[in-house]
């Protein structure tokens, strides 16, 4: 009887509680070629500055925004050189932007972000939508998306390569 209602009131706390369940991830272990095929704009950039949502006093809070220089356009279009990215603001499957430095330099797969204003772009935190570069080499989970994959380190010449290849 001790274990039934144990399950009974699991069960009532994922149900009363979405949020309990909202950052899953199931079947999401996607390597960042997969994901790049489905993303909107698929960019190098340099990361200038992080910003924070109006009210927000950038003290109290984690930026919820990167401002990022775009240094070259892979897939899809970037409307400016200098271009929002928006991550987590606490309650969405994002990653925070602080988990870029200001001063790094990132590859994006990104999308329409559909908290802010349209047109705005976000980063996914479910698969890798982000690959560090480091010099000329990036690196992340390129190919392999598994749940046990290991960082990959590729030169950004052979990456723009399978880049294209991509339907």
């Amino acid at each position: 009887m001790k274990y039934l209602s144990a399950i009974i009131l699991g069960f009532s706390v994922l149900w009363v509680t979405p949020s309990a369940y909202a950052c899953s991830c199931m079947n999401n272990n996607r390597s960042f070629i997969q994901n790049a095929k489905r993303s909107e704009l698929v960019m190098r950039g340099k990361v200038l500055e992080y910003r924070w949502r109006k009210n927000d006093q950038p003290e109290a809070r984690l930026p919820t925004a990167m401002i990022v220089e775009v240094k070259e356009v892979y897939r899809g279009v970037a409307t400016s050189k200098n271009i929002t990215v928006w991550g987590d603001n606490g309650i969405i499957c994002r990653p925070y932007v602080n988990r870029f430095p200001v001063g790094t330099e990132w590859v994006l797969a990104l999308s329409e972000d559909s908290w802010t204003e349209k047109g705005e772009l976000a980063i996914s935190g479910c698969g890798e939508y982000w690959l560090k570069v480091n010099g000329s080499k990036v690196a992340g989970e390129v190919t392999d998306g598994s749940f046990k994959s290991k960082a990959q380190v590729m030169s950004l010449p052979r990456f723009r390569q399978l880049l294209k290849s991509i339907p």
